[in-house]
């Protein structure tokens, strides 16, 4: 395959022969969402600067995570965006109010301990980390207005089947209920659970707001998905193709940076027209409940040392 020309840090890539294949790349978000059209710019960039091709499964068409983990193991599917990282001390980053930002996250993956998880995500799951995909902070909607965490005292809140998110929603005085993502709308429409946690995006993509009263912007978890690739496809490619790929990347989250604060705004809009009431409740309180998920936790899955070294990180 003949590369076409591509700057890559103010160089220009060489070409190479190779021979072209498609990528596949699965990710949660739906068409529309500013994520989704971060994966289509990906696929643009490489599209228009090889002749790989790149074909996006948006709405988890491939299956869960854990589906599509496997899928890449078998290489049949070459990528994936999602929030399970492969690797339980990568994940653990989003521990309630322990990260500022992707900033903090590549800070961490940058110390030495970071790099070590990086080899082993490679080893154990047979996947690279090729970067980030933004994501806005986690808030919690509810059958009632949240103004304060006194609000979420006893009601069910739908949780992730992860101990981070079960265990910070009970620290905040709710009562977590692990359940599957697709059965999320009819459970809150059904009233099997009064409300859920998830990034103002996915609110309004998934539409549980038309069944909620109020959401609460309280950014506890600021979490984004993790761009995976194949370790197998990715070492069939030449270092041209490697760059060409890491700067499709680039420009993928770049993309998402630009629509997301926009569409944010539109998003909150469309759900106050629709009577759903969003408020701005004082942080300092569920930062404070939710300490000692953080301590327990942190310490539990990196030791005390490296937790310590995290938490200062997830300062900056």
């Amino acid at each position: 395959m003949k590369m076409k020309a591509l700057a890559v840090s103010a160089v220009l890539l060489a070409t190479a022969s190779v021979q072209a294949e498609e990528i596949r790349y699965a990710l949660w978000a739906q068409p529309g969402e500013a994520q989704y059209e971060g994966a289509m710019e990906f696929k643009r960039v490489v599209e228009e600067n090889s002749d790989h091709t790149v074909t996006i499964f948006p709405g988890d068409q491939l299956g869960t995570p854990r589906e599509v983990y496997a899928q890449m193991a078998l290489g049949s599917t070459q990528m994936l965006a999602s929030g399970d990282p492969g690797l339980k001390e990568i994940e653990y980053l989003a521990l309630p109010y322990l990260m500022n930002g992707i900033d903090n996250y590549k800070k961490v993956l940058d110390t030495d301990f970071g790099k070590e998880w990086n080899e082993r995500l490679t080893a154990e799951r047979q996947v690279r980390m090729l970067g980030f995909m933004p994501r806005s902070p986690r808030q919690i909607s509810a059958n009632v207005v949240i103004n304060s965490m006194d609000d979420l005292n006893g009601l069910k809140l739908r949780a992730p089947e992860r101990d981070y998110y079960v265990e910070s929603l009970r620290a905040l005085g709710a009562n977590p209920t692990p359940m599957a993502f697709a059965e999320v709308y009819t459970a809150l429409q059904t009233g099997i659970v009064d409300g859920q946690e998830n990034p103002i995006e996915t609110i309004y993509a998934q539409k549980f707001y038309e069944v909620q009263k109020g959401v609460a912007m309280v950014d506890y978890i600021n979490k984004p998905a993790y761009v995976v690739i194949s370790d197998q496809f990715w070492q069939g490619l030449s270092e041209e193709e490697q760059a060409l790929l890491r700067q499709a990347n680039d420009a993928s989250t770049a993309k998402v940076n630009e629509l997301m604060p926009d569409q944010t705004k539109k998003y909150i809009a469309e759900m106050e027209s629709a009577g759903v009431t969003v408020t701005h409740p004082d942080k300092a309180p569920f930062m404070e409940a939710t300490q000692s998920v953080r301590d327990n936790l942190g310490k539990g899955v990196w030791g005390e040392d490296v937790y310590k070294q995290i938490v200062e990180i997830g300062k900056e």
